[in-house]
């Protein structure tokens, strides 16, 4: 994941509420995904077991987030789990095919959190996170971000 990636993914989580935390891991998931058919087109073994770690970190926190009190948790955590090991097979197997069929499953399931999600209007989970505000500032095609940082920023004690 290159560090603009990153700095975009932190920077949605700071203002994301529950629903929208979920689509950010899969989107993470994704972007592992596409690292993992990158290192096998390129035969690298060393980046391709990392990516897949990565990825398999990412369904791992999944299923240990889930809330055992709806009954969906169970089936929830058993895809998870599938897909898992979907992802030990490209290790073991070194081929692609499992992976696609993992995505396929999964951006349905993505599809079906971001339909739910429209219907969240909670609040941000993390308080006291900065305040982003984006818009056209120096000129008609660039994007510039500013920061703003209140006086009770952080934890308080």
């Amino acid at each position: 994941m290159t560090n603009d990636q990153k700095l975009d993914f932190t920077r949605r989580i700071t203002q994301a509420n529950r629903s929208e935390l979920v689509l950010i891991k899969f989107e993470i998931l994704f972007v592992y995904f596409d690292e993992i058919c990158t290192a096998f087109h390129a035969d690298d073994q060393e980046a391709l077991t990392l990516s897949v770690r990565h990825a398999d970190a990412v369904l791992k926190s999944f299923q240990e987030t889930l809330d055992f009190t709806y009954e969906i948790s169970a089936q929830l955590f058993s895809l998870y789990d599938f897909h898992r090991r979907q992802l030990a097979k490209v290790l073991m197997r070194h081929s692609l095919d499992e992976l696609h069929h993992s995505r396929k499953m999964l951006q349905s399931t993505y599809e079906g959190f971001k339909q739910a999600a429209k219907q969240d209007q909670s609040k941000p989970l993390m308080q006291n996170a900065q305040q982003v505000y984006a818009g056209y500032t120096y000129g008609k095609n660039d994007i510039n971000e500013s920061y703003e940082i209140g006086a009770s920023r952080g934890f308080l004690a």
